[in-house]
């Protein structure tokens, strides 16, 4: 790891995030769904997926925390040691993001994984949608709190503090660099839903994607090795 360059470790991010990406959709595509339809109940229609595919989902929820956490600590090494960044309340925001997301993105494959397989063993045990919907809900409400917690803390602060950091310049970025965060790249995503309900599932970690790919090509130098030293809060 000592070998890799600052723009490598950086990259990870980006790797991290096509993880997260394939996650996105084997959980969102062709599961859940909100519709109009004399079938939906409570508007919502749902279709019983493979189980497996919420097993690889959590699994990729794992392996890109791993490598989003390598990511990260580079990145914010960089912003301190070569920015001077470390008294910017902005990049204090982006940094609580970061490290929130390290856990965040375990988390939320699991969390959410958990409700198509209740889904599924509702309709396998009772064959009714409206009642295998009533179950996801019930377990919904029960991890609603942190779920909405993590992405307040991660995606929102993210948002937050990369917007301000290029705006004020405190990072050498043209301001087109703007939309390469979560909160833009969702709502774009939504526009997908008109192809086809569920491709908007890999926005938000595409924004991540995009700010990591950034990050890597222009805030550091193709053999560049920050120095690495303890980062503090």
């Amino acid at each position: 790891m000592k070998r890799l360059t600052s723009r490598q470790k950086i990259l990870f991010g980006v790797y991290a995030m096509l993880m997260a990406i394939v996650g996105d959709y084997l959980l969102g595509f062709g599961t859940f769904s909100f519709s109009d339809s004399p079938d939906a109940y409570m508007g919502i229609t749902a279709n019983v997926v493979p189980d497996w595919r919420y097993a690889v989902s959590s699994v990729l929820g794992f392996i890109c925390a791993a490598l989003f956490s390598v990511a990260a600590t580079e990145l914010m090494t960089v912003m301190e040691k070569k920015y001077g960044l470390e008294e910017s309340k902005l990049y204090k925001l982006f940094k609580i993001a970061n490290w929130g997301g390290i856990l965040y993105f375990a988390f939320i494959h699991i969390g959410i994984c958990m409700l198509p397989v209740v889904f599924n063993a509702g309709m396998e045990a009772t064959g009714s949608l409206q009642a295998s919907i009533d179950m996801v809900i019930r377990v919904l409400k029960s991890i609603a709190v942190p779920l909405g917690a993590g992405f307040l803390i991660c995606d929102g602060l993210v948002t937050i503090g990369w917007i301000g950091l290029v705006v004020t310049g405190r990072l050498p970025l043209k301001k087109i660099a703007l939309i390469c965060n979560p909160l833009v790249m969702m709502p774009l995503g939504q526009l997908l839903n008109y192809i086809a309900e569920g491709l908007d599932s890999g926005s938000e970690s595409f924004g991540w994607l995009l700010m990591y790919l950034v990050c890597a090509l222009k805030l550091v130098g193709k053999e560049d090795r920050i120095h690495e030293g303890q980062i503090a809060f």
